[in-house]
């Protein structure tokens, strides 16, 4: 059953995810990751250039808090990202929090006038090859017939230190009347990412725009092998959908 989208009010926190490891940018993905880490979309600038979104969580160095800035047209990292952990002294907290705070009213990132959706139900799980046609995406927004649509492929190349062949993707968002608009392709597995093992697609987020596109921001998990019940982590997409011009 297509899963429908809703205008957020307020910001919205995805469930707890599980096991979850550092903080990595993958060539132009954001991939965040913590173990039993919360994720929740902080939203869009008002001319779509700008996403961000918070992690908190626990590592090796004890609980934290991370929040992440987008470029959403070139899907990747700006400076600014901030991390603090809770037992940092009363200062530090304060003139992070600060900084953090500062950037997001910079950038006018907020979540008013947001469209989000959670997909936990939907398991692309361990690999196999094909694509998955995910979520329905308002046709309002993206025209008739829009689908995020996942594809999981083994590479060539081997895991480091194993025999097994880590597992690729590709996201896109597939449309009858418009043409399909690329988010990621894996051509290479960053050694940051591990042996991953599966894809799911987690959470969408959109903001649409007042020429006409429509900012898209999307977190898929990475599964692969590691803690109990295996590693997890999130890798953040976005990009500018162009106009459906039917």
């Amino acid at each position: 059953m297509p899963h429908r989208w809703r205008v957020a009010k307020r910001h919205n926190t995805m469930k707890h995810i599980g096991a979850i490891m550092g903080l990595l940018l993958i060539a132009g993905m954001q991939t965040a990751a913590a173990a039993d880490a919360e994720v929740k979309a902080i939203g869009f600038s008002p001319d779509g250039r700008y996403f961000a979104f918070e992690q908190s969580g626990t590592d090796a160095s004890g609980s934290y808090t991370t929040t992440v800035p987008m470029d959403v047209a070139e899907n990747r990292l700006l400076k600014g990202s901030t991390m603090t952990y809770g037992n940092d002294d009363a200062a530090k907290l304060k003139k992070i929090r600060a900084a953090t705070s500062k950037l997001l009213r910079k950038l006018k990132i907020s979540p008013k006038g947001n469209l989000s959706v959670s997909v936990p139900d939907i398991q692309v799980g361990q690999f196999e090859e094909g694509s998955y046609k995910l979520l329905a995406v308002p046709s309002k927004w993206f025209g008739p017939e829009s689908w995020l649509s996942i594809r999981q492929f083994k590479m060539v190349d081997r895991c480091k230190n194993t025999q097994n062949n880590p597992i690729g993707f590709s996201l896109a968002l597939e449309r009858k009347t418009a043409p399909a608009v690329q988010l990621a392709h894996d051509l290479t597995i960053p050694d940051s990412r591990g042996c991953p093992t599966g894809y799911r697609v987690v959470e969408a987020h959109a903001r649409q725009l007042k020429e006409g596109p429509v900012a898209l921001a999307v977190i898929v998990q990475t599964l692969g092998p590691g803690l109990e019940g295996g590693n997890r982590s999130f890798i953040a997409l976005t990009t500018r959908v162009p106009a459906d011009k039917k």
